[in-house]
């Protein structure tokens, strides 16, 4: 999954920033190859208006491609359609394709750092056994499970080392600790802040956190977390045909800001 980043983001302060996408509006990303769908990107290279623009009420959304909206236009997706649903508001979408649990807590660290406090988070997590690399050049990869399982005789692994080295370290019981080191991360995070904070997971992820739900509730607060069953069984309508339509972000917005709306005063 190639994605440039600035290496030097992630050894400051930075927001972490994509910059073949810095103020670009194209037609095509990532697996979308379409050309049907605008993306339109801000100052750091991501699907949202400017950090830097504010209301009364700004919202932090964080993810990968379930978030960004891969293959669907930008008002169908479930951050913009939450949003929609609060007056006065302003959307910070800080997410990217391929992203990690990982880069979920270094980017929100970077927007509190950075003086941009919103008053709501809300975080898709993306698949626990994604990994951040960096080359001894400084450039900047991501490795890890775009596919349930991995088959170390696949050609798309056979003649990679660090696909094939991740293959040997990668375990259930690590991937669920990098995920606590990053939940526990933001967790602190909102703490500090006082931010209201909501999470969830999506597609076969979901399958995956529910196989390892005795290990999770021990350190998760449940109370924060939208698990809804009926979100899942999405057809992957998107352009790309690898990523949920608009009607399964319709449907993700609405259950998700019925369960934000029983537990926030709105």
């Amino acid at each position: 999954m190639g994605c440039i980043m600035r290496p030097a983001d992630f050894l400051s302060d930075n927001l972490i920033t994509f910059p073949q996408y810095v103020n670009q509006n194209i037609n095509k990303m990532a697996t979308d190859k379409s050309g049907n769908i605008n993306y339109k990107m801000n100052e750091h290279g991501f699907r949202s208006t400017s950090i830097t623009e504010s209301s009364h009420f700004n919202i932090l959304t964080l993810g990968c491609s379930w978030t960004i909206g891969l293959g669907v236009e930008q008002d169908k997706i479930w951050p913009t359609l939450i949003q929609d649903k609060f007056e006065d508001s302003t959307l910070w979408n800080y997410s990217m394709y391929g992203t990690s649990t990982e880069y979920i807590a270094k980017q929100y660290y970077k927007v509190l750092s950075n003086g941009y406090k919103p008053d709501l988070v809300l975080i898709l997590w993306p698949g626990f056994s994604r990994r951040d690399y960096l080359r001894d050049d400084g450039e900047y990869r991501r490795i890890g499970g775009w596919r349930r399982s991995y088959d170390p005789n696949d050609t798309i692994f056979r003649d990679d080392k660090e696909d094939l080295a991740f293959l040997t370290l990668q375990n259930d019981y690590q991937d669920l600790h990098i995920f606590w080191n990053s939940y526990k991360f933001v967790e602190q995070m909102n703490k500090n802040f006082n931010i209201p904070t909501f999470h969830s997971v999506a597609g076969y992820y979901y399958e995956i956190f529910q196989t390892h739900m005795n290990k999770i509730v021990n350190f998760i607060d449940m109370e924060t977390f939208f698990l809804p069953k009926d979100c899942y069984q999405n057809d992957m309508a998107a352009q790309d045909g690898k990523h949920p339509g608009k009607d399964w972000h319709n449907l993700f917005s609405n259950r998700f800001y019925d369960f934000l709306s029983r537990r926030l005063d709105v």
